[in-house]
């Protein structure tokens, strides 16, 4: 359903703190006080979908075959005008015989997001609320709700975002945003039965604050450049400790001609969270150095103080960028002490690399993490495409992360690396990426590191059919035990649009996990079909 016109609307509300088999719904906030023309497209949607398998509990000795079915249905609601945008997508699992247990199960599944433009260029409201299924950990992984494994839990987020960008004639430029984010877990996540190392603290439900405050210098500063900043992110946990991460700090940059510059930076860094060590690097940190460009395409800064870095920037050529940074922190996040721990002795890098053609994509980045499960969890919620619930190509649900570890209220230092390519032909498209993650955390002390490869092949080799191949492979290792888990799966499938208002799928897909503890190892196999219609 799709309507087009003008109308004044009023602060209002798209949804009350209605209960859902215990799932909260909650408040979708948009404004406006003025007509604007805009577009709304409602689209009903409903997947039937059923589903074989030879190992419904992904158990490792008692195997039982069982017949799944499902009946799923959704809407999608995209409004659209000149001042704001709102994308909402939601879709109700309803599963019989999830485990072979003759029950109905349902699962409520949302990505929603908006932007509202109130003083254009000045003052902005971005919102966003998901629910989605995630796994407690990475000792038993399953990538959907049709198993009963019992190793998942109920994750929902909502997010407000009011963000003022003014600028003050030619002498600066300003952003100032506060971020406010709610986090729910399901009761199950406050178990964590199947932690292979010791006990870690359970996660809880938090509401997140940050503040963003940045000032940067305008057109009247020629040779000069400089800029004040102040974040501050708090974590109020519903059980355990509170998190706070707080930074200060402040640059000048002077340009001693178009192939040198020289540039003092300084700040406060306040941090408080639990620790093996109890160091959370805080105190006043300062920077003073320089930064050669002899062309455009090359450039190197170096600073030294109690918090010293080298950046090499290479761009060789207008598709290939290259920046490369090592660092030495005694003050702030991810310093010496705190990331020692992960295996890194003393000192730390990122890296970032892309290179475009016209028909791929690639892409290498390693970076430094302090963060929190929420966080993670958080960012991966708004990473999801709506696609992925309502598209012609759905899966059983929204897709799990697989490589998180075990959720925790724990503070968590990570190093992580990250390789995509990417691959556009007439007819197919292939993307893989490559990870891994060691993470390292802050009470308890227990170690992870999750290493994995994924891939996907599209071949639309006629008109209205499609084939696809999805390998996907990961190996957990616990720093703490000689355990090891190593994971793997490969789906097979074509997808026909039948008619412009439905599309059918045919999956086959095979599951194997092998495992040191013996109750963690598991193989299935499924044969799935579905059909997916919009009205």
């Amino acid at each position: 359903m799709r309507t087009d016109g003008a109308c004044e609307l009023k602060p209002f509300a798209i949804f009350r703190f209605l209960q859902l088999r215990g799932i909260p719904f909650i408040y979708l906030i948009g404004f406006n006080n003025v007509a604007y023309p805009y577009s709304l497209t409602v689209t009903p949607t409903a997947t039937i979908q059923e589903t074989y398998s030879d190992n419904i509990n992904l158990s490792s000795d008692k195997k039982q075959n069982a017949f799944v079915t499902e009946l799923n249905p959704g809407v999608s609601i995209i409004r659209q005008s000149a001042r704001s945008m709102l994308n909402f997508n939601y879709r109700m699992q309803n599963i019989y015989n999830s485990g072979g247990n003759s029950g109905l199960k349902t699962f409520n599944q949302l990505q929603y997001n908006s932007h509202s433009i109130f003083i254009p260029d000045r003052l902005f409201l971005d919102s966003r609320s998901s629910i989605s299924q995630q796994n407690l950990n990475n000792n038993r992984l399953a990538n959907d709700n049709i198993s009963g494994a019992g190793n998942s839990t109920n994750v929902s987020t909502f997010g407000l975002s009011p963000y003022w960008t003014p600028h003050f004639s030619n002498f600066a430029n300003g952003n100032f945003r506060a971020n406010f984010d709610t986090f729910t877990v399901g009761s199950g996540a406050t178990a964590n039965q199947n932690t292979i190392s010791s006990s870690p603290t359970p996660i809880s439900d938090s509401a997140n604050l940050s503040e963003v405050a940045q000032l940067t210098s305008g057109n009247y500063f020629k040779r000069i450049n400089w800029y004040l900043s102040f974040n501050n992110y708090d974590s109020i946990r519903s059980q355990g400790d509170n998190i706070q991460f707080q930074n200060s700090s402040g640059l000048i940059r002077t340009y001693i001609n178009k192939y040198f510059n020289v540039f003092a930076q300084g700040g406060y860094s306040n941090n408080t969270f639990q620790s093996v060590n109890n160091n959370q690097g805080n105190g006043a940190f300062y920077t003073v150095g320089g930064q050669w460009t002899p062309s455009q395409h090359y450039s190197i800064e170096a600073g030294a103080g109690n918090n010293s870095h080298v950046t090499v920037r290479i761009s060789p050529m207008q598709r290939l960028n290259w920046v490369t940074t090592y660092r030495d922190n005694s003050v702030g996040l991810n310093t010496t002490s705190q990331v020692g721990q992960v295996g890194q002795v003393g000192k730390t890098w990122e890296t970032a690399l892309t290179y475009q053609t016209r028909q791929s994509n690639w892409s290498i980045t390693h970076n430094n993490l302090t963060t929190t499960s929420q966080q993670i969890l958080l960012q991966d919620q708004n990473n999801l495409t709506n696609t992925q619930i309502t598209g012609p190509i759905v899966t059983q649900q929204t897709p799990r992360s697989i490589n998180n570890g075990f959720l925790s209220n724990e503070v968590i230092v990570q190093k992580i690396w990250n390789a995509s390519v990417s691959y556009i032909t007439g007819k197919s498209t292939v993307s893989t990426n490559a990870y891994s993650r060691d993470s390292v955390y802050q009470i308890s002390g227990n170690k992870q590191k999750a290493t994995g490869l994924n891939a996907t092949w599209n071949w639309k080799f006629a008109s209205q059919t499609s084939a696809y191949l999805r390998p996907q492979w990961q190996q957990t290792e616990y720093g703490n035990t000689s355990n090891k888990d190593q994971y793997y799966d490969i789906s097979v499938g074509l997808t026909r649009s039948i008619t412009p208002q439905m599309n059918g799928r045919l999956e086959i897909r095979h599951s194997d996990q092998s495992s040191d503890i013996e109750t963690n190892n598991y193989q299935e196999n499924r044969a799935t079909a579905s059909l997916f219609m919009r009205f």
